[in-house]
């Protein structure tokens, strides 16, 4: 089983709540969390570490707990 991260975690938890794979938009996703999608792409992989406010906006977007996502 691979390694997931927990912003991995919130994904796949996201995914399952919508039943479907999670495909991000510039308009619904990128916009609203304010990150491009390089920068995303480094946090789901592990390779960068998120800032606070990158984290409140992915908790609230993905509505977990911000805990879960550090």
């Amino acid at each position: 089983m691979p390694i997931t991260n927990t912003i991995q975690q919130a994904v796949t938890k996201y995914e399952n709540r919508i039943g479907t794979a999670f495909k991000p938009s510039t308009e619904r996703f990128y916009t609203k969390v304010n990150i491009n999608q390089k920068r995303f792409g480094q946090l789901l992989r592990g390779d960068k570490e998120p800032v606070s406010s990158v984290l409140k906006a992915l908790s609230d977007f993905f509505q977990v707990p911000i805990t879960e996502l550090i």
